[in-house]
């Protein structure tokens, strides 16, 4: 490290979000963009018990509430407008389509945004996370792909990685590996 120190371990595990390093090979992972806009509050509005909404079209959307009454939405993912300023530039026409969709699946709402952001994540073309041992680095594992599964599929790389590094396989971790093949 800068300060001199030296970090020492019997296994790596490299779970860095989106940004995979060189040397973990994978022809499966790819960099999306996403969009998402909040409303104003508007707790008179909002539908029953403010449960996930996920609309799973091929444009999917998903939408959810907040504490003080918002509804915020987000989707419009796309693989080709990857560089920041470039994703950032289309915050404002993607926020515009995502306004557009949540009147259309909550006609109640006030649909004006009152903010509006994107950001950048990984995922996988078969949707799959990529959880397991680097290719080619004994001892050095990872945990890539989530897409939107990040909670889900985070939990899942803990226990598929703990199993990992203490010497337990199992055959089912090859449909989840950095080396799989693709579809």
């Amino acid at each position: 490290m800068e300060n001199g120190k030296i970090v020492a371990g019997k296994h790596l595990v490299l779970a860095t979000g989106y940004v995979m390093p060189d040397f973990v090979p994978s022809d499966l992972h790819e960099v999306a963009s996403t969009w998402a806009i909040a409303t104003g509050p508007q707790p008179d509005r909002l539908w029953r018990d403010g449960v996930l909404i996920w609309e799973a079209s091929e444009q999917y959307s998903y939408l959810r509430t907040t504490w003080d009454g918002r509804i915020i939405i987000g989707g419009e993912d796309d693989t080709t407008n990857t560089a920041p300023e470039k994703r950032d530039g289309l915050i404002p026409e993607k926020a515009a389509h995502l306004l557009a969709k949540l009147n259309a699946l909550w006609p109640r709402t006030n649909p004006s945004a009152h903010y509006a952001w994107a950001g950048a994540f990984g995922r996988s073309v078969d949707g799959l996370p990529l959880i397991g041992t680097v290719p080619g680095r004994r001892r050095t594992h990872a945990a890539y792909g989530y897409g939107g599964n990040g909670i889900t599929f985070s939990y899942m790389a803990s226990h598929i990685l703990a199993d990992i590094t203490n010497g337990r396989r199992r055959e089912w971790f090859d449909d989840v590996a950095l080396d799989r093949s693709g579809l």
